[in-house]
C-alpha cells in the first residue's frame, strides 16, 4: 500500500494548504459568476471567465492531489537522539568529490513547516536513510554519481 509519510508541523501545513486552495476555488468560481452577470451578451470572448475556467481546473487538480496525499498520509514522530538516519533527524555527510561538508534536515514527503528541510523521497535522502555515522554511500544526484560519507546523525 502506498503512504507518504509526515512530521506533524508539516501534517498540519498539509491541512492547512488544503483549506487555502479550496477557498480559492470558491473564490474563482464566484469570480466567474460575476464575469457572467457584467457581459452575458459576450460570454464567448469574456476573458475573466476563461481565465476562471484555467485557474479552476489547474487549482481542482492540485487539490485533487493534496487529498490522495492526505488519504495516504502516516505520521512520523522522529527518535529523540537517532543512531540511523530518518526522517526528521539533521545528517552532516561529505561529499567525496567535492570535500565540501553539507548538513541537510530530513524532512516529511511534503515539507510545509521546514522549507528547508529536504524530501525523504529526495535522490540524496534516499541514499542517507537508514545509515549511521561513518557509512558510505552512493547517491545519483543531477545525474551524476556522487560518493557521501556521513559524518554525524542527530
Amino acid at each position: 500500500m502506498l503512504c507518504y509519510y509526515f512530521l506533524p508541523n508539516d501534517y498540519a501545513g498539509l491541512q492547512a494548504h488544503i483549506k487555502d486552495i479550496s477557498k480559492r476555488i470558491k473564490k474563482i468560481g464566484k469570480e466567474m459568476g460575476e464575469s457572467c452577470e457584467e457581459g452575458s451578451e459576450t460570454y464567448h470572448d469574456n476573458f475573466a471567465y476563461e481565465e476562471g475556467e484555467r485557474q479552476q481546473f489547474m487549482w481542482s487538480k492540485r487539490l485533487c492531489e493534496l487529498n490522495h496525499i492526505r488519504k495516504h498520509a502516516k505520521l512520523y514522530y522522529p527518535e529523540a537522539n537517532p543512531d540511523r538516519v530518518r526522517p526528521g533527524c539533521t545528517v552532516t555527510y561529505v561529499d567525496d568529490d567535492t570535500g565540501e561538508k553539507i548538513t541537510i534536515r530530513i524532512g516529511s514527503y511534503l515539507n510545509f513547516a521546514d522549507s528547508l528541510a529536504v524530501s525523504y523521497n529526495a535522490p540524496v535522502a534516499k541514499a542517507l536513510l537508514g545509515r549511521e555515522e561513518g557509512d558510505t554511500c552512493e547517491a545519483i544526484i543531477c545525474s551524476r554519481k556522487k560518493r557521501l560519507e556521513i559524518l554525524e546523525v542527530g
